[in-house]
């Protein structure tokens, strides 16, 4: 835990000063304190339980923190830009209507009306669901008047169950409302087999349901012919979250459900509604591969609100040289959020609980979005204790202490019921995970409190815009985290300001998921040639490359002249992942003679998750609960996890260690004098060893014991940058007194080291900040920097083109191995070979992530060197904030922040080659070739 530096007895304005007897340690003209800070302010701020000036002004020693740790932004309202429903609708639908539409909704309403797609990106609450129920209804209406006995049905998929549940009620009241009989009805896995489901089949006209559940029911897509012949309409709500692996599955879900429409002669249209991204007509057209009208010009209302930067105070820094140098923590367990690194201040997660308290306590209704389950039960207990722990302070410990978790672990029950309380006010806080980041109605809440900074703008704004909807004003804080987005974010609040949001990515190009695809293509409807047209599911050579792939496995026979047919075992679809690239995944099986009360009801586990958190000896912390992996079956065709219950006082974290082989480039652009690639390679992952680390204190309790696990090894996306020998000899002299005497190998004192250790800091800022240009998760991401790229690129031919180790195939089955066939080939090299770095897609096959780094490197090395060069933390191998990262597998060493300034600089262009003949030895230091040294 984090230290806590709150105390009862010397907290100045703890005691109830204006003998209200409310126990809020402010008088009652505290809204009018500090004039300076609030003067802009609108009036309306007596009309909220409590401002940002006022929280800063009550909450227990707030006042006395420095005055940058935090900030208050002032974003005003905006008005409603409406449009006539007599304008847009027929009067069947227009005059039942309170309200205006909003230009938005107006815009995309007379796009479906000219039989075009739409994607509707605005605001949260701004009206997206009323565009494509209006359109439902002008489709039922439309076959109403034909009179022939056709229905027009709609098909409306949304990414989590507890949302569609909540929009059936919604829809349903909202037809009620127009006086027209369309049937709404969820069908997804809880809805009650047989009578029922064959009902919704064959009755309703709009079903919701998910993309799991679309994969599985193309399957029997001839239960469904009424429906499916009858369709209309296809909604993808949500659509920004539809990224990276999961995005690429729902994308050949929707060119498989398109197929099976086309087979019942039925061309809907499709709606898709997101928040705001970048990208929103080029995501949209990739998820359904067709033109896509984008409306994003927002016409709905705002009110006015205050967004508070909240950074947790300083605490006592008592870690170890060793433990700062690894970037190591006793602070909190991964399972208290992942801050999994020193920090010199109370992390998040001991801090928003104590707002979500404090906000509650003022009256205000607080919703809080933690990053986790764990995290979510755990707040609502940190609230509860800030509470009992000031009980001077806070003199009612009654008085807004209605705080409840909530998160998809919990039964659909209790989920409603809090759901109900929320909107009913009988609730005054709850800690959530991004579950309510979503369109889950539960009324206007009066505040929100982010636990660090959810890693988009657009998942950013969706959170803020559950408090305050429509034109009431609203209270927002985020709790900053000693991660380096969480930093960067509130030391550059223009930032979350800025115009320009994340691009959403969406990549087709991954092998392995269109394979595993293209079987149930064919297992739905036979193959032809028509699937290879340029209208088609794929290309014509990429779906005779797969189809000879399976044809030869024994999983696919024809051919598509005449058909091609599924011949493999019965529903291909369920060995589809929506969150993995290839069908291995391990169950999660609880040991035997084990009690079933403590089965964990884990989802099954990708095979890369396996290698890294669940190897044999592991200690895994699931819904609060410790568990320990006693067993792990790997050749089994039907591979397994096995777990026990255990309460030990440690918890486990894998080593890992990485490199590339045989990269190939298949693209290359100049960014001033430094060279950029993108192309493919083998990456190989070693966690071959792990650590026990105290749940207190954050002390190693044994080291480096072995896991015994595979590498593993991915064909995959990546893009690297290769630095000028010129600017490459000149830092390496300027660094060359660098060391790091704990280092292992005798790398200690290389001349090299100070300039590797500025490319290590540079690969991992360039990653921590792709995030905010880019939707990609950065954990998906991996990278290395090297002395030595030539030495992990694949041989070229004496023709010019290239061509991997004759011996690729002899996979290193740990990272020593791999070492010394990195030197191995250094040795080889008949020139000297450039440094720089990797940053790849830590998926099989890739996801598009490194590809969008590479078009965007310029914007993403830009934060990367701001994010360094404005960092305070004052230590030369950085900090959690700018440059360490949890993830590295050589425990942060070497580091080393303005070598990689220099290098950024370079990139940039913000410094001149020239600039750096000072440091140009007379003769290249040492003479010798450089060590192969390679970092993760």
């Amino acid at each position: 835990m984090g230290i806590d530096t709150d105390s009862d007895t010397d907290v100045e304005g703890d005691k109830d000063k204006d003998g209200d007897g409310d126990g809020d340690g402010s008088t009652d003209t505290d809204a009018d304190v500090d004039t300076d800070r609030s003067s802009g302010r609108t009036d309306d701020r007596q009309n909220v339980p409590i401002t940002g000036d006022e929280l800063l002004e009550t909450f227990p020693r707030a006042r006395s923190r420095e005055s940058d740790d935090v900030s208050i932004l002032e974003l005003p309202g905006r008005d409603a830009s409406a449009v006539p429903n007599a304008e847009v609708l027929r009067p069947e639908l227009a005059d039942p209507l309170d309200d205006d539409l909003y230009t938005h909704q107006a815009a995309a309403l007379r796009a479906l009306g000219r039989g075009e797609n739409v994607c509707v990106a605005t605001s949260t609450a701004s009206g997206k669901t009323r565009i494509y129920a209006l359109q439902i209804a002008r489709h039922y209406l439309d076959a109403r008047a034909r009179g022939d006995g056709t229905d027009a049905t709609a098909y409306v998929c949304y990414p989590t169950k507890a949302l569609s549940r909540d929009q059936e009620r919604e829809l349903n009241d909202f037809y009620d409302t127009l006086g027209l009989d369309i049937s709404v009805r969820v069908y997804d896995g809880d809805t009650e087999r047989g009578d029922t489901r064959r009902h919704i089949r064959e009755e309703a006209d709009v079903i919701i349901t998910n993309f799991a559940g679309v994969n599985t029911y193309l399957h029997d897509h001839d239960r469904w012919a009424r429906f499916l012949s009858a369709c209309e309409l296809v909604v993808v709500d949500e659509s920004h979250t539809y990224t990276g692996v999961h995005g690429m599955h729902v994308a050949w879900i929707v060119r498989r459900l398109k197929r099976v429409l086309e087979y019942y002669d039925a061309d809907p249209q499709f709606v898709l509604t997101s928040a705001t991204i970048g990208n929103p007509g080029a995501h949209s057209s990739s998820l359904v591969g067709e033109p896509v009208t984008v409306v994003d010009e927002d016409g709905s209302p705002t009110g006015p609100r205050e967004l508070v930067l909240w950074n947790p105070p300083p605490q006592a820094r008592e870690e170890s040289d060793e433990e700062h140098a690894s970037g190591s923590s006793g602070d909190e367990t991964p399972a208290d959020g992942g801050e999994d690194a020193i920090t010199d201040r109370v992390p998040a997660t001991v801090e928003a609980p104590k707002l979500l308290s404090h906000l509650a306590y003022h009256d205000a209704q607080t919703l809080l979005f933690t990053p986790s389950r764990k995290l979510a039960e755990l707040s609502v207990k940190r609230a509860s204790k800030h509470r009992r722990d000031r009980s001077r302070y806070y003199a009612n410990p009654d008085r807004g202490s209605a705080i409840e978790p909530y998160h998809a672990g919990h039964s659909r029950r209790n989920r409603h019921g809090t759901e109900h309380r929320l909107k009913t006010g009988l609730l005054d806080g709850v800690a959530s995970t991004n579950a309510l980041e979503l369109g889950i109605n539960v009324g206007e809440m009066d505040a929100t409190v982010q636990l660090g900074y959810p890693g988009q703008r657009q998942s950013f704004w969706q959170q803020l815009g559950r408090a305050g909807r429509g034109t009431k004003r609203a209270l927002s804080v985020l709790v900053a985290g000693h991660r380096t987005l969480d930093q960067y974010v509130v030391n550059n609040p223009d930032y979350l300001l800025e115009t320009d949001v994340e691009d959403a990515v969406v990549d087709t190009e991954n092998d392995a998921v269109f394979a595993r695809h293209l079987l149930c293509a064919a297992d739905e409807l036979a193959l032809d040639e028509s699937d290879g047209s340029a209208a088609g599911f794929a290309d014509r050579d990429r779906l005779e490359r797969a189809v000879e792939m399976w044809r030869r496995a024994g999983r696919l026979a024809g051919y598509l002249e005449t058909g091609v047919s599924y011949t493999g075992p019965p529903r291909p679809q369920g060995s589809i992942s929506l969150y993995a690239t290839t069908g291995e995944e391990y169950a999660v099986e609880l040991a035997e003679g084990v009690d079933e009360r403590h089965d964990p009801e884990m989802e099954p586990l990708a095979e890369e998750r396996v290698l890294r958190d669940f190897h044999e000896g592991a200690v895994r912390l699931h819904e609060g609960k410790q568990y320990e992996v006693c067993a792990v079956d790997h050749t089994t065709p039907r591979p397994s996890v096995t777990l026990r219950p255990t309460d030990v006082d440690y918890y486990t974290r894998t080593r890992t260690d990485v490199t590339v082989l045989d990269a190939v480039s298949e693209e290359s652009r100049d960014i001033g004098s430094v060279r950029l690639h993108f192309g493919r390679g083998r990456v190989l992952v070693y966690h071959g060893t792990y650590d026990k680390v105290a749940v207190h204190g954050g002390q190693k309790k044994e080291r480096m014991i072995p896991t015994e696990n595979p590498p593993l090894s991915m064909e995959t996306q990546l893009c690297w940058l290769e630095v000028p020998d010129r600017v490459e000899t000149a830092l390496v002299e300027k660094y060359r007194e660098f060391s790091v005497p704990e280092l292992d190998g005798g790398l200690a004192e290389t001349a090299h080291l100070g300039y590797a250790g500025g490319l290590h800091a540079a690969e991992h800022a360039t990653i921590g900040v792709a995030p905010l240009e880019l939707m990609v998760d950065k954990r998906d991401l991996g990278g290395l920097a090297t002395l030595s790229i030539d030495s992990h690129l694949a041989t070229a031919t004496e023709n010019g083109e290239t061509d991997a180790r004759e011996n690729a195939n002899a996979t290193p089955q740990n990272i020593a191995a791999a070492e010394a066939t990195v030197r191995e080939i250094a040795s080889e090299l008949e020139h000297e070979p450039a440094s720089g770095w990797f940053i790849y897609d830590g998926i099989d096959g890739g996801l598009g992530f490194s590809r969008a780094i590479y078009e965007n490197f310029e914007a993403v090395a830009a934060r990367a060197r701001d994010l360094i060069a404005d960092c305070d933390c004052g230590h030369i191998d950085g900090c959690p904030a700018c440059v360490m990262d949890d993830q590295c597998g050589n425990n942060n060493r070497p580091l080393h922040r303005d070598a990689a300034v220099d290098v950024l600089d370079q990139v940039l262009g913000n410094a001149d080659v020239d600039d750096l003949e000072p440091y140009l030895p007379d003769d290249e230091f040492g003479g010798d070739r450089r060590p192969p040294l390679f970092y993760a």
